[in-house]
Protein backbone atom coordinates (compact mmCIF):
# COMPACT_ATOMS: atom_id res chain seq x y z
CA UNK A 1 0.00 0.00 0.00
CA UNK A 2 1.33 3.23 -1.11
CA UNK A 3 2.10 5.88 1.48
CA UNK A 4 -0.30 9.41 1.30
CA UNK A 5 3.45 10.99 -0.27
CA UNK A 6 3.94 8.11 -2.54
CA UNK A 7 0.29 8.26 -3.74
CA UNK A 8 0.79 12.19 -4.24
CA UNK A 9 4.11 11.49 -6.29
CA UNK A 10 2.47 9.07 -8.34
CA UNK A 11 -0.25 11.69 -9.07
CA UNK A 12 1.85 14.28 -9.96
CA UNK A 13 3.72 11.79 -12.16
CA UNK A 14 0.62 10.35 -14.34
CA UNK A 15 -0.38 14.45 -14.45
CA UNK A 16 2.77 14.86 -16.01
CA UNK A 17 2.36 12.31 -18.21
CA UNK A 18 -0.92 13.09 -19.40
CA UNK A 19 0.56 16.68 -19.73
CA UNK A 20 3.39 15.27 -22.41
CA UNK A 21 0.30 13.38 -24.44
CA UNK A 22 -1.71 16.25 -24.78
CA UNK A 23 1.59 18.44 -25.67
CA UNK A 24 2.47 15.88 -28.38
CA UNK A 25 -1.08 15.78 -29.72
CA UNK A 26 -1.88 19.40 -30.09
CA UNK A 27 1.64 19.61 -31.81
CA UNK A 28 1.44 17.04 -33.99
CA UNK A 29 -2.20 15.31 -33.91
CA UNK A 30 -3.35 12.27 -31.84
CA UNK A 31 -2.23 9.61 -33.92
CA UNK A 32 1.82 11.33 -33.22
CA UNK A 33 1.35 10.37 -29.32
CA UNK A 34 3.83 7.44 -28.67
CA UNK A 35 4.95 6.05 -25.51
CA UNK A 36 8.33 6.83 -26.38
CA UNK A 37 8.25 10.19 -26.79
CA UNK A 38 5.86 10.74 -23.83
CA UNK A 39 8.46 9.15 -21.54
CA UNK A 40 10.96 10.92 -23.31
CA UNK A 41 9.24 13.92 -22.43
CA UNK A 42 8.67 13.32 -18.90
CA UNK A 43 11.98 12.05 -18.24
CA UNK A 44 10.83 8.38 -17.91
CA UNK A 45 12.30 5.07 -19.89
CA UNK A 46 9.10 3.97 -22.08
CA UNK A 47 9.31 0.56 -20.06
CA UNK A 48 8.81 3.04 -16.71
CA UNK A 49 5.04 4.77 -18.23
CA UNK A 50 3.83 0.91 -17.45
CA UNK A 51 3.34 1.97 -14.22
CA UNK A 52 1.00 4.39 -14.65
CA UNK A 53 -0.17 3.22 -18.04
CA UNK A 54 -0.70 -0.32 -19.11
CA UNK A 55 -0.98 0.35 -22.55
CA UNK A 56 -0.50 2.87 -25.68
CA UNK A 57 -3.98 2.30 -25.69
CA UNK A 58 -4.45 2.79 -21.63
CA UNK A 59 -2.56 5.91 -22.49
CA UNK A 60 -5.75 7.38 -24.63
CA UNK A 61 -8.10 6.09 -21.96
CA UNK A 62 -6.04 8.02 -19.45
CA UNK A 63 -6.62 10.92 -21.71
CA UNK A 64 -9.94 10.36 -22.47
CA UNK A 65 -11.12 10.20 -19.12
CA UNK A 66 -8.66 13.72 -17.77
CA UNK A 67 -10.58 15.49 -20.62
CA UNK A 68 -13.97 14.41 -19.64
CA UNK A 69 -13.01 15.11 -16.11
CA UNK A 70 -11.77 19.21 -17.13
CA UNK A 71 -15.23 19.37 -19.22
CA UNK A 72 -17.58 18.07 -16.22
CA UNK A 73 -15.38 20.45 -14.05
CA UNK A 74 -16.28 23.63 -16.28
CA UNK A 75 -19.70 22.44 -17.03
CA UNK A 76 -20.14 21.91 -13.08
CA UNK A 77 -19.10 25.58 -12.46
CA UNK A 78 -21.93 27.09 -14.78
CA UNK A 79 -24.37 29.02 -12.83
CA UNK A 80 -27.91 26.34 -12.16
CA UNK A 81 -30.21 29.10 -12.86
CA UNK A 82 -32.60 30.46 -15.93
CA UNK A 83 -34.41 28.46 -18.38
CA UNK A 84 -33.47 24.96 -19.33
CA UNK A 85 -32.59 26.83 -22.98
CA UNK A 86 -30.25 28.78 -21.06
CA UNK A 87 -28.80 25.92 -19.60
CA UNK A 88 -28.50 23.99 -22.34
CA UNK A 89 -26.62 26.80 -24.52
CA UNK A 90 -24.42 27.36 -21.75
CA UNK A 91 -23.08 23.50 -22.24
CA UNK A 92 -23.15 23.77 -25.64
CA UNK A 93 -20.79 27.17 -25.61
CA UNK A 94 -18.80 25.48 -22.76
CA UNK A 95 -18.21 22.49 -24.64
CA UNK A 96 -17.96 24.04 -28.47
CA UNK A 97 -15.13 26.03 -26.53
CA UNK A 98 -13.52 23.21 -24.89
CA UNK A 99 -13.33 21.09 -28.18
CA UNK A 100 -12.25 23.76 -30.75
CA UNK A 101 -9.52 25.39 -27.92
CA UNK A 102 -8.07 22.03 -28.35
CA UNK A 103 -8.70 19.87 -31.45
CA UNK A 104 -7.33 16.84 -30.38
CA UNK A 105 -9.70 16.75 -27.75
CA UNK A 106 -12.18 16.56 -30.51
CA UNK A 107 -11.11 13.92 -32.40
CA UNK A 108 -10.58 11.92 -29.04
CA UNK A 109 -13.87 12.60 -27.49
CA UNK A 110 -16.20 12.96 -30.36
CA UNK A 111 -14.66 11.08 -32.90
CA UNK A 112 -13.10 7.35 -33.55
CA UNK A 113 -9.73 8.42 -34.89
CA UNK A 114 -7.57 5.99 -32.98
CA UNK A 115 -7.80 2.44 -34.78
CA UNK A 116 -8.49 -0.12 -31.33
CA UNK A 117 -9.62 2.86 -28.99
CA UNK A 118 -12.71 2.35 -26.90
CA UNK A 119 -13.16 4.04 -23.91
CA UNK A 120 -13.11 1.61 -20.40
CA UNK A 121 -15.97 1.72 -18.21
CA UNK A 122 -14.97 4.22 -15.81
CA UNK A 123 -13.93 6.26 -18.39
CA UNK A 124 -17.27 6.01 -20.40
CA UNK A 125 -19.27 6.84 -17.15
CA UNK A 126 -17.80 10.53 -17.17
CA UNK A 127 -18.89 11.19 -21.25
CA UNK A 128 -22.55 9.44 -19.70
CA UNK A 129 -22.66 12.01 -16.67
CA UNK A 130 -22.79 14.32 -19.86
CA UNK A 131 -25.77 13.00 -21.76
CA UNK A 132 -27.51 12.63 -18.49
CA UNK A 133 -27.08 16.62 -17.51
CA UNK A 134 -28.43 17.46 -21.50
CA UNK A 135 -31.14 14.71 -21.26
CA UNK A 136 -32.41 16.04 -18.24
CA UNK A 137 -32.52 19.69 -19.37
CA UNK A 138 -33.75 18.71 -22.65
CA UNK A 139 -36.33 16.79 -21.15
CA UNK A 140 -37.56 20.04 -18.99
CA UNK A 141 -37.90 21.84 -22.93
CA UNK A 142 -40.15 18.51 -23.75
CA UNK A 143 -37.75 16.57 -25.99
CA UNK A 144 -37.21 13.38 -23.31
CA UNK A 145 -36.67 10.60 -26.96
CA UNK A 146 -33.15 9.45 -27.22
CA UNK A 147 -32.84 10.12 -30.62
CA UNK A 148 -33.85 14.10 -30.01
CA UNK A 149 -31.18 13.82 -27.71
CA UNK A 150 -29.18 12.37 -30.66
CA UNK A 151 -29.45 15.19 -32.65
CA UNK A 152 -28.52 17.34 -29.43
CA UNK A 153 -25.16 15.88 -29.35
CA UNK A 154 -24.53 15.10 -32.91
CA UNK A 155 -24.80 18.80 -33.84
CA UNK A 156 -22.39 19.69 -30.76
CA UNK A 157 -19.84 17.63 -32.06
CA UNK A 158 -20.53 18.77 -36.03
CA UNK A 159 -20.48 22.06 -34.84
CA UNK A 160 -16.93 21.54 -33.57
CA UNK A 161 -15.66 19.20 -36.12
CA UNK A 162 -16.49 22.29 -38.68
CA UNK A 163 -15.45 25.01 -36.66
CA UNK A 164 -12.00 23.41 -36.57
CA UNK A 165 -11.69 21.73 -40.03
CA UNK A 166 -12.97 24.95 -41.74
CA UNK A 167 -11.99 27.72 -39.58
CA UNK A 168 -9.63 27.69 -37.13
CA UNK A 169 -9.20 30.65 -35.12
CA UNK A 170 -12.61 31.81 -36.46
CA UNK A 171 -16.26 31.39 -35.58
CA UNK A 172 -17.94 31.01 -38.89
CA UNK A 173 -19.14 28.05 -36.89
CA UNK A 174 -19.75 28.54 -33.64
CA UNK A 175 -21.17 31.85 -34.19
CA UNK A 176 -24.04 29.66 -35.62
CA UNK A 177 -24.40 27.89 -31.60
CA UNK A 178 -27.46 29.72 -30.92
CA UNK A 179 -29.67 29.57 -34.16
CA UNK A 180 -28.22 25.59 -33.85
CA UNK A 181 -29.86 24.89 -30.59
CA UNK A 182 -33.50 26.78 -31.85
CA UNK A 183 -33.29 24.38 -34.43
CA UNK A 184 -32.95 21.53 -32.50
CA UNK A 185 -35.47 22.97 -30.07
CA UNK A 186 -37.67 23.50 -32.79
CA UNK A 187 -37.11 20.30 -34.11
CA UNK A 188 -38.11 18.11 -30.59
CA UNK A 189 -40.92 20.24 -29.88
CA UNK A 190 -42.33 18.56 -33.69
CA UNK A 191 -44.91 15.46 -32.47
CA UNK A 192 -44.68 14.33 -35.98
CA UNK A 193 -40.97 12.94 -36.04
CA UNK A 194 -39.60 9.78 -35.50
Amino acid sequence: MLSSHQQARRQERLDAVLAAAWEIAAESGLGAVTLHDVARRVGLRQPSLYVYVSSKLGLFDAMYARAYGELLARLAALPDSGSARLRLMRIFWVILDFVVSQPPRQQLLFQRTIPGFTPSEPSYALAEKLVEQVTALLAEVGASRPEQVDVYTALIAGLGAQQIANDPGGDRWSRLLEPVLDCILDHCRREDLP
